[in-house]
């Protein structure tokens, strides 16, 4: 790597639905940290921007001295995204990590709501539990096959694992743990609430959303600033809300079924008791 390219100090990497965005805010609040230009760069997912190069990621960060980070739920899907944390490791071999993570069904429903606003759920529901979108929902509860994907690469000790229902709760405890675990300060934040970004969402007519997650899209918006894009969107929030469909029991029930043993090897690696979870 040469000396003007930048690369960061800490990764939130993921849960999807599970608090990023408001770890991403926070932090990106920080007078020492430096968050990444783009919220969810995907720099380590091959089949997203990992060919961009290390000159594209280094530009995420300004030049100044400050801890460098940004967060990407997608490097905590491997079903569809396999050998993100193995080209983590190999580009960035000391950083930190963080793992912020929530009811493992309420998540999957959470994401299931996000997926039918933004249109990659037929409504009829026929054959969902047998769909692509399925396994991938599901994959992003897998827990332990997630982080048992990232110790194969680094010690436990680079890990941060962190419960949503602990920032919802207690938002300062969670962002000192933060703070601690990257070396940044402790600082005092102001109280956001969660961020809910498909509830804007569901507003956006349909096309838009869809181009902004092509290719083109996302280039366009490479090269806008974070404030600004939060504005666009704001604007671009003006037209019906859509809703989900009510989530069926039966397919309740088989999410709880399919996470069950997945959860239970989490809490044995976490040490940790989940009290509050459903499975």
């Amino acid at each position: 790597m040469s000396q003007d390219q930048r690369l960061p100090h800490f990764i939130i990497i993921g849960a999807m639905k599970s608090g990023t965005t408001s770890l991403y805010r926070y932090l990106a609040e920080h007078p020492e940290v430096d968050m990444s230009r783009d919220k969810e760069t995907d720099f380590f997912v091959a089949e997203k921007t990992w060919g961009n190069g290390l000159s594209w990621y280094s530009d995420q960060w300004g030049t100044r001295p400050l801890i460098r980070g940004e967060a990407s739920p997608n490097y905590t899907k491997s079903r569809d995204f396999a050998g993100v944390p193995a080209r983590i490791a190999e580009t960035c071999p000391d950083v930190r990590l963080i793992y912020i993570v929530r009811d493992p069904v309420k998540r999957a429903v959470s994401q299931f709501k996000h997926s039918f606003i933004i249109g990659d759920i037929d409504p009829d529901m026929a054959d969902f539990t047998e769909s692509h979108e399925y396994a991938h929902i599901l994959d992003a509860s897998l827990y332990a096959r997630q982080l048992e994907a990232y110790l194969a690469h680094f010690p436990k000790e680079a890990l941060l694992v962190l419960d949503f229902d602990d920032m919802v709760q207690d938002p300062q405890a969670v962002m000192d743990q933060i703070t601690t675990h990257i070396g940044a300060s402790a600082r005092q934040i102001q109280d956001k609430g969660a961020q809910n970004d498909s509830a804007e969402l569901s507003r956006v007519p349909a096309p838009i959303l869809r181009f902004a997650q092509s290719p083109l899209g996302r280039r366009i918006t490479a090269l806008i600033s974070r404030e600004m894009r939060d504005k666009i969107r704001g604007l671009l929030a003006f037209g019906k809300s859509r809703k989900p469909p009510v989530f069926p029991a039966d397919l309740l029930a088989k999410i709880q079924a399919d996470l069950t043993e997945d959860t239970t090897r989490f809490r044995e690696i976490t040490g940790r008791s989940f009290s509050n979870w459903s499975v």
